[in-house]
């Protein structure tokens, strides 16, 4: 069943184009779904966010999650319940915008910037509010992996509804967590989404896999084999692979997820 998952690439891979034109060079290159990042999309060719989700379905594609903005994500953790508030409130707009747009899942972080803060009741009690509406919603929240790597064991230890997972970011894990594991093993029931990319061990930088430092063979070891989802890219050219065509580009990326698959398989 493993080699039966969908192939997915983030709708923004590197390359500035027409939102349509980016969906049909997916679906061209042989990919079964992708994922939106939820905001209007202005030059140099506007597409409105609310238009995204049908586009994708016009494509041919699935649609397997929003990817809400992070700005201000810090506001979580907050002492203050008034900052506190705009946060679960923005956050609960947009479940009810994958709940009115068919979408199963958003994506969130949990902190952002290079010091973010350290997990606290405070961010507990936001999170039971937000995973409230999803369980009201029948939407699925997944919390992707960033900076620190506690604040996710924290929150998925503390609420065990089946509406709070995670998306697996394993260009971020490299660079926070290096090689323990310790998200997948622990947590492996938990994961609902995936963010692949590759990185060079110092920045992230989404190149794909293969690309860089990390060893596929030794994560496909220690990847949840109850993991029922679609493994999707979230990549973007080097300057290399930027001078060539996005066709070329896309046609590399569904080779690279699909080996990825195939190694998967292997659990």
């Amino acid at each position: 069943m493993a080699n039966q998952r969908r192939l997915g690439i983030f709708s923004w891979f590197g390359f500035v184009l027409p939102f349509q034109k980016r969906l049909s060079l997916i679906k061209e290159a042989g990919f079964d779904a992708t994922s939106i990042w939820w905001e209007d999309e202005d030059t140099p060719w506007q597409t409105k966010k609310e238009h995204m989700p049908q586009l994708v379905k016009d494509m041919g594609l699935e649609l397997d999650n929003l990817h809400v903005p992070y700005n201000n994500s810090n506001e979580l953790w907050s002492e203050r319940e008034s900052v506190r508030s705009n946060f679960i409130q923005r956050h609960i707009r947009w479940l009810n915008d994958c709940a009115n747009h068919h979408v199963p899942l958003m994506v969130m972080h949990l902190t952002e910037g290079l010091n973010p803060p350290a997990p606290n009741h405070y961010g507990l009690q936001s999170f039971y509010e937000l995973v409230k509406a999803a369980e009201e919603l029948g939407v699925t929240i997944a919390i992707e992996n960033t900076r620190r790597s506690d604040n996710l064991p924290y929150l998925l230890s503390a609420i065990p509804s089946s509406r709070l997972g995670y998306c697996y970011d394993s260009s971020h894990y490299f660079l926070s967590n290096k090689q323990d594991f310790d998200l997948l093993k622990n947590f492996g029931e938990r994961l609902v989404a995936t963010h692949l990319s590759d990185n060079d061990g110092l920045e992230d930088r989404h190149w794909l896999p293969g690309h860089g430092i990390i060893d596929w063979t030794v994560l496909s070891r220690h990847f949840p084999a109850t993991y029922q989802g679609g493994l999707t890219l979230e990549a973007y050219p080097t300057l290399e692979e930027r001078r060539k065509s996005p066709e070329a580009y896309l046609k590399n990326a569904w080779q690279k997820v699909r080996a990825t698959r195939d190694l998967f398989g292997n659990l």
